[in-house]
């Protein structure tokens, strides 16, 4: 049974009955590490959630694919491995809340490394029912770059669906990508020093195995859009 709070305003931290985790036949800290992470959404999970908490809903959003069974499965499972953790807000309509824990924070560096090993050896044209989710890709760029040394600035990249616009702002301080931090008032100007807008499928030819930038718009600093794009592994 989870710890409740009751302070004003407080949070409930929901009990948790997990699933099993599979034990490895292999004891080895590789082998351990790989039964509490090796399936198809917890490092999926962690990267969904690598710019802090998160509602469930836009976790579930940033995850093509998945069920909301399955999201919920995984969830609880990596709340009971200490990876994650879940807090129930008394609201109407109820709110649900998920944040890294530093355990599972600790997991960022290693699922970037996959990410980049994934683009680099596996990213391929796309097949079947396979295909390019650009909204997801985009919300990884700053694991992507992680390696990658780029010129200072902002850049606003926008994924126009034709409903509302999905829109991501980075800024690049000391050459590393990262998502830029919301403003404290909406009336606090954002400048920006490039931005590149796109329909999913102008995202996907530029963002896929083709590289072709020319289904984008770039506006403000071109080369510093350019530069960002043509430096994720090839």
């Amino acid at each position: 049974m989870g710890v409740v709070e009751r302070a004003s305003g407080a949070t409930d931290v929901e009990p948790t009955n997990p699933p099993a985790v599979r034990p490895h036949r292999q004891s080895t800290p590789l082998a351990q590490a790989l039964a509490a992470t090796g399936d198809r959404w917890t490092l999926l999970i962690v990267l969904a959630l690598s710019d802090g908490a998160a509602r469930l809903n836009v976790v579930r959003g940033r995850l093509p694919g998945v069920s909301s069974a399955v999201l919920d499965h995984h969830v609880r499972r990596m709340v009971a491995l200490g990876l994650l953790s879940r807090r129930r807000f008394r609201e109407m309509p109820p709110r649900v809340e998920l944040q890294l824990t530093e355990s599972g924070a600790a997991l960022l560096p290693a699922a970037g490394a996959l990410a980049r090993w994934g683009m680099r050896h596996r990213w391929s044209v796309e097949t079947g029912c396979e295909r390019i989710d650009a909204d997801a890709v985009l919300h990884q760029l700053p694991a992507l770059l992680e390696e990658t040394k780029l010129p200072e600035g902002t850049i606003e990249a926008v994924l126009d669906d034709g409903c509302s616009p999905h829109r991501y702002r980075f800024e690049i301080v000391d050459g590393r990508l990262a998502v830029a931090p919301t403003p404290d008032s909406a009336q606090e100007p954002q400048s920006t020093s490039a931005r590149i807008e796109g329909d999913a499928a102008g995202w996907a030819v530029a963002l896929g195995p083709q590289r072709d930038h020319r289904g984008v718009r770039i506006e403000g600093r071109r080369r510093l859009a350019k530069q960002m794009l043509e430096a994720l592994p090839h």
